[in-house]
């Protein structure tokens, strides 16, 4: 009973306490709003904490008295009804200190459609009450104008800090402690209220205004699409009249631009060049409009609001990507750009020192001059791969699997198809330094004689007496025989005419009349003296040939044609046959080549 009464005692006094703290602070002048709120809420919490446990340790007090005097219960009725005593008391001081607060603080209303549902008096977290209000406003606007939006389905949801009325997953508003002391009553009792207001408003106003919005909506969408129709109509004008005031001026401004005489962009072409931008600048104003016109239709109705919005994230998304890649990627454009000067300027030195040895400015010992541009192509080659080899990792995208899978996919195809290209491209360069002929040279290759045009890594390509241009693949020229007229045509180039004559000439008086003929003809060198040789004895005749040298290489099949005809000419002066493998002599009935008299 003693321990009973001192829990009383010692709860009588921090009642006091708490009442005289609370009025206390009602006449200090610095007191500030919210600040009096929270402390207010702290108050009527740990009131309402010390309360429960004392009606709670009375409660069990009570249960134990079994055979107690009545004299005792008597003393605990009336130490239980002093507590509720204490307990209307700080009730209605709390009630009149809340009722001061209010009328010093200011609300904000919340009025989606004019008229005012509630205030709102308190922040939430770091929202101030005045955003808190707009907020609230905004969404019960939005869930009006939402036609597909069901009233039915607001609802109210509690949570340990606050009581939430929601749509769906937005929340309209939430009810806190501080909310609920100004209004007076709990937490749940607010948010009905609330709820009720919220609901009602929506109603009335989808009653009072749904077809004059509709009207409204319609004609904003028939207002804006006229708009566009006439900014286009307007635009279409515009776009022809500079178009013919461009035809308009062409002879008088719009001149041809000329490099002495060669004109390098005529008017007309100007005027075409001016056609198509103005063209393309109609299409790309008309499409910037037409976008921009778009989410502003779909925004007019509540249940295409979306679509404007996914369609304007169509763009933005990946332009908001695209620009974010490009500024990521500078720093390594930057080290590629550095690493492309660097290399571009070596490799100019480098053919600069090639070009030197090619003109013949430069000389290496064992390095012949004609060695130098090939050779500077290897190099140049090699240069360039190795740049790509640096710039790979800075190239955009260069780590992701695609790229590489790409790369690998080009390198397969690259290796399968160019088995043939690169044996070509090896015995190219083996050619080069074997130096078998020079651009210019007259050689034959196989059967196929002709001068020298050009040298590639791949093929060679020659011209012929005829003027034909024959491609030979550099891998057959370095399987095959090269004969190079042109090595040694200062000296003189040996070729041979062969003559078939029967057993009865005697061999002498035919190498006479053989001789005889280089000495007759301008194309044909005497130094070195020409000579004959009897390459055969066959069944039926002789075969002489007749060595003889000329300094042009491509005059070698005149000069033999020339031989011929002096052959023909001689040998019917003397009445000597000719003869062939398939032939004899003796066939008198055989008509023979008689010159004509002159």
């Amino acid at each position: 009973m003693a321990n009973l009464t001192y829990r009383l005692v010692t709860s009588f006094f921090l009642l006091f306490l708490c009442v005289f703290a609370t009025a206390q602070k009602s006449d200090s002048s610095d007191y500030q709003g919210e600040v009096n709120l929270l402390q207010v809420l702290q108050t009527l919490r740990q009131q309402q904490i010390i309360d429960s446990l004392e009606r709670k340790n009375l409660r069990e007090e009570l249960n134990k008295i079994k055979v107690k005097t009545d004299e005792d219960k008597l003393n605990l009725k009336k130490h239980e009804e002093e507590l509720e005593l204490v307990k209307e008391q700080q009730s209605k001081q709390f009630k009149e200190r809340v009722d001061s607060i209010r009328a010093n603080s200011k609300g904000y209303a919340v009025a989606p459609f004019n008229d005012t549902l509630f205030y709102v008096y308190a922040k939430l977290g770091s929202t101030l009450p005045i955003d808190r209000a707009f907020n609230v406003k905004n969404r019960i606007q939005k869930l009006a104008d939402d036609d597909l939006a069901k009233v039915d389905s607001f609802k109210i949801e509690k949570n340990e800090i606050s009581v939430d009325i929601v749509y769906n997953d937005l929340i309209i508003t939430s009810v806190t402690d501080l909310d609920a002391l100004f209004e007076g009553l709990s937490k749940d009792e607010v948010a009905e209220d609330y709820l009720k207001l919220i609901k009602d408003s929506v109603t009335q106003e989808r009653e009072d205004s749904s077809i004059p919005k509709l009207l409204i909506r319609i004609g904003l969408v028939v207002g804006i699409l006229l708009l566009f129709f006439l900014f286009i109509k307007l635009l279409l004008r515009l776009k022809g009249r500079l178009i013919t005031k461009v035809v308009t001026e062409q002879e008088r401004r719009l001149k041809d631009i000329k490099i002495r005489n060669y004109v390098i962009v005529s008017s007309a072409q100007k005027v075409q060049v001016l056609k198509q931008v103005f063209r393309l600048l109609y299409w790309a104003i008309v499409l910037l409009v037409a976008f921009l016109m778009l989410p502003v239709i779909f925004s007019i109705f509540p249940f295409t609001q979306g679509w404007a919005n996914q369609l304007i994230s169509l763009i933005t998304k990946p332009l908001n990507k695209t620009f974010s890649a490009v500024i990521a990627y500078i720093p390594d454009l930057i080290t590629a750009l550095v690493i492309l000067f660097v290399m571009r300027y070596l490799i100019r030195f480098v053919k600069y020192i090639f070009a030197e040895i090619d003109r013949g400015n430069l000389e290496i010992s064992g390095f012949h001059q004609e060695f130098a541009m090939p050779t500077f192509t290897i190099v140049r080659f090699l240069l360039y791969a190795f740049t790509m080899v640096l710039i790979f990792p800075y190239l955009p995208g260069a780590n992701s699997d695609v790229f590489k899978g790409v790369s690998v996919f080009i390198g397969v195809l690259f290796s399968l198809g160019s088995s043939s290209a690169i044996s070509n491209i090896v015995a190219g360069l083996v050619i080069t330094y074997m130096r078998p002929f020079r651009i210019g040279d007259r050689i034959t290759i196989a059967d196929k004689t002709g001068i020298v045009l050009e040298k590639t890594a791949l093929v060679t390509r020659l011209r012929t007496i005829k003027n034909e241009e024959i491609t030979i693949p550099n891998s057959s020229i370095l399987t095959g025989n090269t004969v190079n007229y042109s090595t040694f045509s200062e000296q003189g180039i040996c070729f041979q005419v062969e003559v078939a004559v029967g057993y009865e000439e005697p061999w002498t008086k035919i190498q006479e009349i053989l001789l005889a003929i280089p000495s007759r003809l301008e194309r044909v060198k005497t130094d070195p003296p020409p000579f004959v040789l009897q390459k055969k004895l066959d069944d039926f005749y002789v075969l002489y040939e007749l060595n003889v040298y000329i300094s042009k290489s491509g005059e070698i099949d005149l000069a033999r044609s020339e031989i011929y005809q002096e052959i023909l000419n001689d040998f019917s002066r003397e009445d000597i046959e000719l003869n062939a493998p398939h032939l004899y002599a003796g066939m008198d009935f055989v008509p023979q080549y008689k010159a004509k008299q002159m």
